[in-house]
């Protein structure tokens, strides 16, 4: 119905509330045009004033009847309706909107005056004919007249200020009070407009559209019949009315008022909450004396699990559908982290026990020796190499002690012999010797392909050992693809041994080229001297002492022919030893723009067309160490992501020796200065402010942190709850002591709280001001809970949390929203923790499980994850909404959430999902930390219902997203969609 509305009397820019706050408590009201009685409720219940009212539409009229003590069914400008009230008068007669809609309005004024107590008023409100909106519509020759607004199809009359002055005093009303509700436009759009029509947008002619009278959106008019009236003595228009209106200072006297009487009670609240707190010490001492029991309970669910994951594994590989079993399988394994979690706390206390630190002191020597045994069988095979590495423990004693120690030798004196390293020999052996291109996919495709490209790969060589320059030399010479060039630059080196061996493949193969520096020059000027020698369309870029594979420059080459406007392709790769051993495999992500500025992610095996290489000017002096990251940075600032191509197979093997960057961060110091500087020159081409560091997290690794606006926008923090007083109060408090960021809102979205205490604390949130609460009375549904409060909140930015989040690191919410106002920036999501300090989220990787799980669960908090993924600021495909920041108007453009087929689960990726599909990079970063205390406020799923619409959800992002969830640009095809570990897939 058109005149149905609700009132918001928190809102008094509007005309009824602004008629409501002059009518008098126990007042007589004559409401003509009550409609549905909308207003008429609020009269009768609240200010108890007995309400008549007069309606012309019947179906209104019949609502009304609720609302009002009569009513009447009449035309207001005909007499029937006074007839029938006799000769009955009326403290108020209230005119909301009607007069605008008569055919004579003066007729009308004139006959309802003896309706009107001696002491009694009329109260009229009706739009401004004079509005800036409709001057500047008719200044472009236009007067649009609409459904609703100013111009309304049903308006008979448009009344100015000067006009409303003639009506009431011709009708025989003395003007009391004139005031209005007010729309003032924006300067840019009347500047705007005025140009439209050629008129020069002054800030004379800006500031015509600023007064009273254009700013006046409906006339609020208070009159008294008055036979004797002087047009002249009707009130003029003041500036911005509501500013200065006694009934708002009148309500917040009340609210304070109020406020001082809750406070009196907080002192009964906190001796109801100790008693709540040894009630839940009691129940922690029942808990424990149930351990031994869980355990038991513990092993036997593992050994269940271990079945159900074989079970999944398989099902998986041969059945989509099959995935509400994956679904039930993530139930069991959440269940079980529950209980290992209670039993971790217990294991630590015993590990703080006085015997097992006895024991812990008496076993240390043995301890240390099983731990040094792999690293001194690797120096007794290598003594070479004993003075370098007691400089670097010495180093590493200095920095950090017995712990640094400890941390290099299992990452480099351990790496041969470790189970992991054991697992990828295996699998190169299993899984990637049989995916490998077989001679005859070589020659059908090389027979197949009419133009194929010639690559030239660059060899800059300076004093290298001869074993591996020949190595290097000959991985070349091995290629299954001919159709290549060497260049070798020997950048004057010292060693006897370089010239003769590079000579010597002169005379082997007429392909490899090789130029002799008189003077060194470092490798930035050797790799320009190899790209002038290069006459391939493609230019590679190898090491002196490193490896390329059997098809490296096939599948390069199929690349090219596949994707011919490709301009930079790469891929991945791994380690070898000096005895051959491969080991740290980094299988990449596609083009992944925030992690390439948290590390060099193209590296080795990186090819670039030649031409890009010339356009930027190759390689630039005084970046050593990290020029081909600066390479990198400088062509990616030219061209599209598109023409960026990740092929996810390992061509290149990076020798890994105690002087190579391939052993350490600490290897080449120098890098990371180049590295920090050639990050900050890319942020300066693209005109972004940031400051570029040394990541806190990891060595040699970067941290980009973008500056804040000038004017941090306003950050709406909706956070949905039901009941669950603890969490809601750990998660709060934590906000507000814990964040740094200037300008935020809490908003509380109740989902039918009916625990008291519960209520009593967003009653004491509001009434501090501390938290809004809006309330949401339908069943439970996520998705649409915060579609509904991001309808009601201003902020420019929506930052949606669980009410079991609790906060911290300060700058928590600074960090995202730095990434969240970049332009090209969608949802930015935080870095979750278990309570016993494991990895919850550290980004959604879409296919794991199914549909989509989170990367590397479970992760120790010292640990670095894959590759040191969890510790890189990156873009992933989709973030959780457990604690997300974006913008409003992206999450507007896309749509919001999906209420109707994702009410619980999922509905964050899709989310995530339709904001990539619009052109945003979503993105997570580790420097935002947060505990998540999962499922603590909605369970698990433990009930058929629950079961049946989690499989519904299952399946819908299966139909809406099937071939997306197939290939997340974020991960890589080479490591396991089964589990949330970043293990290789098999």
């Amino acid at each position: 119905m058109k005149y149905d509305f609700e009132l918001d009397l928190d809102v008094e820019n509007n005309s009824h509330t602004q008629l409501i706050r002059r009518i008098p408590t126990g007042s007589s009201v004559l409401e003509l045009g009550c409609a549905t009685g909308y207003m008429s409720r609020y009269l009768r219940d609240k200010l108890k004033c007995n309400v008549v009212g007069v309606e012309l539409d019947p179906e209104a009229a019949k609502q009304a009847e609720a609302s009002c003590d009569r009513v009447i069914l009449a035309n207001v400008e005909e007499d029937s309706w006074i007839e029938e009230l006799g000769s009955r008068q009326f403290d108020v007669i209230t005119c909301a909107d009607i007069i605008e809609h008569l055919r004579d309005p003066d007729a009308f004024l004139a006959k309802i005056k003896k309706l009107i107590k001696p002491s009694g008023f009329l109260l009229v409100s009706l739009p401004n004919g004079a509005h800036a909106s409709l001057r500047l519509e008719l200044l472009e020759g236009r007067f649009t007249y609409e459904d609703t607004g100013l111009l309304d199809r049903t308006h008979l009359h448009l009344f100015t200020h000067q006009s409303l002055r003639t009506l009431f005093t011709q009708a025989g009303y003395k003007v009391a009070e004139l005031s209005y509700t007010f729309h003032d436009m924006s300067d840019d759009v009347i500047a705007e407009r005025l140009k439209r029509v050629g008129l020069e947008a002054s800030a004379q002619a800006i500031a015509y559209f600023h007064t009273p009278e254009a700013s006046a959106y409906q006339f609020i008019i208070t009159a008294h019949p008055c036979e004797d009236v002087d047009a002249a003595i009707v009130p003029e228009l003041t500036d911005k009315p509501m500013k200065d209106s006694l009934e708002v200072y009148k309500n917040l006297l009340a609210e304070l008022h109020e406020t001082r009487e809750v406070s009196g009670t907080r002192a009964k609240i906190i001796e109801a909450r100790d008693l709540q707190l040894n009630a839940l010490q009691n129940q922690f001492d029942r808990l424990r004396s149930e351990k031994e029991s869980l355990l038991v309970r513990l092993s036997n669910l593992n050994d269940g699990l271990n079945d159900t994951n074989q079970r999944l594994n398989k099902a998986t590989e041969t059945n989509v559908h099959l995935t509400n079993q994956i679904a039930a399988k993530n139930t069991v394994e959440r269940e079980l982290r529950s209980n290992l979690a209670a039993h971790s706390h217990a294991l630590l206390g015993i590990q703080n026990s006085l015997s097992w630190r006895v024991y812990r002191k008496l076993s240390l020597p043995a301890r240390a020796v099983r731990r040094a045994l792999p690293f001194l069988s690797y120096l007794l095979r290598n003594p070479g190499q004993a003075p370098s590495w007691a400089k670097k423990a010495w180093r590493l004693w200095r920095a950090g002690g017995m712990s640094a120690l400890k941390y290099h030798l299992s990452r480099n004196g351990e790496h041969a012999a470790s189970p992991i390293n054991r697992n990828y020999a295996t699998w190169i052996e299993q899984v990637e010797t049989l995916k490998d291109a077989s001679p005859d996919v070589v020659s059908e495709f090389l027979t197949a392909s009419t133009r194929l490209p010639l690559i030239s790969i660059v060899m800059p060589v300076y004093n290298v050992q001869e074993s591996w320059l020949r190595k290097a030399i000959e991985s070349v010479l091995e290629q299954s693809y001919p159709h290549w060039e060497l260049c070798i630059v020997d950048d004057a080196s010292t060693a006897v041994h370089v010239r003769p061996v590079l000579n010597e493949y002169l005379e082997i193969d007429q392909r490899v080229k090789v130029a002799f520096r008189d003077v060194n020059g470092h490798i930035s000027v050797a790799s320009n001297t190899g790209v002038s020698l290069a006459s391939g369309q493609y230019i590679g870029f190898m090491d002196h002492d490193d490896l390329l594979t059997k098809n490296a420059l096939y599948y390069v080459a199929h690349e090219i022919i596949a994707h011919p406007d490709a301009r930079l392709i790469y891929s991945d790769e791994d380690k070898i030893d000096s005895n051959g051993v491969r080991f740290a495999h980094y299988f990449k992500p596609d083009f992944n723009p925030d992690l390439m500025l948290s590390h060099n992610m193209i590296c080795h095996f990186g090819v670039y067309e030649k031409k890009i290489i010339e356009e930027v000017d190759g390689f630039r002096e005084g970046f050593e160490g990290a020029q081909d990251y600066d390479l990198a940075l400088r062509v990616i600032a030219r061209i599209s992501t598109e023409q960026i191509r990740h092929i996810p197979k390992i061509l290149y093997h990076w020798r890994s020796i105690p002087e190579s960057t391939a052993s350490g961060g600490d290897a080449k110091p120098y890098a990371l200065t180049a590295a920090i500087k050639a990050v900050g020159d890319y942020l300066s081409t693209k005109g972004l402010k940031a400051e570029v560091s040394e990541s806190p997290f990891i060595d040699g690794m970067l941290r980009v942190k973008y500056q804040l606006p000038e004017d941090p926008p306003l950050v709406s923090l909706i956070i949905p709850t039901r009941n669950g007083l603890e969490l809601l109060r750990q998660c709060i408090s934590s906000i507000k002591d814990r964040t740094t960021y200037p300008n935020y809102e809490i908003i509380i979205v109740d989902n039918g709280s009916d625990d008291r205490e519960t209520l009593e604390y967003m009653s004491d949130l509001e009434q501090a001001g501390s938290a809004t609460v809006l309330r949401y009375q339908k069943p439970f549904n996520y998705a649409a809970i915060n579609n509904f409060a991001v309808e009601k909140v201003s902020g420019e930015l929506l930052g949606f949390l669980n009410n079991d989040i609790e906060v911290i690191n300060d700058d928590w919410l600074s960090e995202m929203v730095s990434h969240a106002v970049r332009e090209d920036v969608g949802a930015v999501g935080a870095r979750l923790w278990y309570p016993d300090d494991s990895l919850q989220h550290g980004g959604v990787v879409l296919g794991l499980g199914g549909v989509a799980g989170h990367a590397m669960k479970y992760l120790p908090k010292t640990a670095k994850g894959y590759n040191a993924r969890a510790v890189l600021v990156q873009n992933y495909s989709a973030i959780t909404a457990a604690c997300l920041v974006v913008r409003k108007d992206i999450f507007n453009k896309v749509g919001g959430f999906d209420e109707e087929n994702l009410a619980v689960a999922f509905n964050d990726v899709d989310l995530c999902l339709r904001i990539r599909e619009s052109g945003f990079r979503n993105l997570w970063t580790p420097f935002a930390d947060l505990y998540h205390h999962e499922s603590a406020s909605r369970g698990a799923e433990d009930t058929m219902e629950k079961q049946a619409r989690f499989k519904n959800e299952i399946d819908y992002m299966i139909n809406r997203w099937g071939k997306v969830l197939k290939h997340d640009p974020a991960y890589n095809p080479n490591l396991t969609a089964n589990r949330e570990d970043f293990s290789l897939r098999w």
